[in-house]
C-alpha cells in the first residue's frame, strides 16, 4: 500500500461564540406529513424565495419560542366533548 505523507498545519484558529450553538446545528428528521400541507409548503416557501424546509424549521421555532404564551390545549375525550356541549347549552337556554 502505498501512502502518501501529507503536511499539517498547525496554527491558531478563530472560533465564534456561535460556531456550536443549537441554531448552528442542524439534525435530519424524517417525519410523515399530509401532501396537501406539503405542497402549500413549497408554494408559500417559493412565493417567499426560500426553500420549504427553512419554512417549516421557521415555523416551528416561532411555535416553540411561543409556547408559553400559546393557550394551552385541552385534551378532548368523550367526556370533556359532552361537558362542553352542556356549558354551550346552559349559554344558549
Amino acid at each position: 500500500m502505498n501512502t502518501k505523507s501529507k503536511k499539517i498545519e498547525f496554527g491558531n484558529v478563530e472560533i465564534g461564540s456561535d460556531e456550536f450553538s443549537p441554531r448552528a446545528v442542524k439534525v435530519r428528521v424524517t417525519t410523515l406529513i399530509d401532501q396537501d400541507v406539503l405542497d402549500k409548503f413549497k408554494c408559500l416557501a417559493k412565493k417567499k424565495g426560500q426553500r420549504y424546509q427553512t419554512l417549516l424549521n421557521d415555523l416551528l421555532r416561532q411555535f416553540v419560542e411561543n409556547s408559553e404564551n400559546r393557550i394551552k390545549v385541552r385534551v378532548l375525550n368523550e367526556r370533556a366533548v359532552r361537558e362542553i356541549v352542556r356549558e354551550e347549552l346552559k349559554k344558549r337556554a
